[in-house]
């Protein structure tokens, strides 16, 4: 069974802990629908001091639009003056400006200041982010148990990522006593927000037995919901489960459509299933060349696939190999036109 993450016994629960990455998304106040002239009073109260008016002017500045040309250096000039009057949402969006080098050069030390300003005021996504620095050492020394503090804080908040990552953490004991238990309990109020990795995950835990009864129908359940978010780990765990038959009727036809869009998204695991399947004609036709391309896609972290291309040329002859060069570039070209078409601007 394919997990989110991988360094324990079932390839448990870490990698999206490592790959997990900043909420970083800029949060916009809205301008009042009674006002007659919105960016004139707006810019008159800004510049009496006002700090809502401030960060709702930097708001402007950093969307641009109908009067006002996109500026991204101004946006940070007055969110720094509504940041020093401690509004919070401000401070979170000052240190989001630093962390991208918006406006202002990268600094991760400076998001990092910014971030705690905002977390102290129980800011939820600026604890998430502040945790995460503390994780990775980015503008903060590492530190397992400031991590905890600061996800436990946001978690507490209802953040799902926030959740999410502090199941991590139980998952694997980092920071906390390794407990399987409370890492479903985080899991699943993360899934149950529609955060497609803890429902992944919460999918690993009914199916392995860890933290709840071994219930692989219930697996399926969470698998589909994260995989219908085109979620790959979830699309490739709800394939296997439909190849093996393991909490849905047997149906390799379908487990091989949901082993493919994982593949596509170039999940290495998926891509070696998938070839296993091409190589033994489960749910779709035999073809050596199609099965000895995913194969050497999916070698560069997968062991198992080497062993098979090495099988699978045995089967081949020099020209059905050659083929097999030729498609594996082609997937790749095709794989890396598709995630670069996914990544939202």
């Amino acid at each position: 069974m394919n997990v989110t993450s991988a360094p324990t016994r079932a390839l448990l629960i870490v990698a999206l802990l490592c790959a997990a990455s900043f909420v970083l998304f800029w949060t916009h106040s809205q301008l009042s629908v009674a006002d007659t002239n919105p960016l004139a009073i707006l810019r008159a109260e800004a510049e009496k001091g006002d700090a809502q008016a401030q960060s709702k002017l930097a708001d402007a500045y950093f969307l641009g639009g109908p009067g006002l040309a996109k500026n991204e250096a101004e946006s940070v000039k007055w969110l720094r003056k509504a940041a020093a009057q401690n509004l919070a949402n401000a401070q979170l969006n000052l240190g989001n400006c630093y962390w991208n080098g918006q406006g202002v050069e990268k600094n991760a030390a400076e998001a990092m200041k910014w971030y705690r300003k905002a977390a102290e005021q129980n800011e939820p996504q600026a604890q998430y982010n502040l945790g995460v620095g503390y994780r990775d050492g980015q503008g903060l020394p590492q530190d397992e148990g400031q991590k905890v503090k600061w996800y436990r804080r946001a978690a507490a908040q209802n953040y799902a990522d926030a959740q999410y990552n502090l199941g991590v953490c139980y998952a694997n004991g980092q920071g906390v006593a390794k407990d399987a238990r409370e890492a479903v309990k985080w899991y699943r109020k993360a899934a149950e927000q529609n955060h497609p990795a803890a429902q992944s995950n919460l999918g690993v835990c009914y199916h392995d037995g860890q933290g709840v009864p071994t219930n692989c129908v219930e697996a399926v359940e969470w698998f589909r919901r994260a995989a219908e978010q085109n979620y790959p780990q979830a699309q490739c765990n709800l394939g296997e489960s439909y190849v093996r038959g393991q909490g849905v009727a047997t149906d390799e036809v379908e487990g091989v459509k949901w082993l493919r869009k994982a593949a596509e998204q170039d999940l290495a695991a998926a891509q070696f299933k998938l070839g296993l399947c091409l190589a033994s004609g489960r749910g779709v036709a035999r073809d050596y060349v199609e099965a000895y391309a995913w194969n050497r896609l999916a070698a560069r972290s997968v062991e198992s696939a080497t062993r098979l291309l090495d099988d699978l040329a045995k089967a081949m002859s020099p020209e059905q190999i050659a083929a097999g060069y030729k498609r594996t570039k082609e997937l790749r070209a095709e794989i890396e036109a598709k995630l670069k078409s996914d990544v939202k601007p």
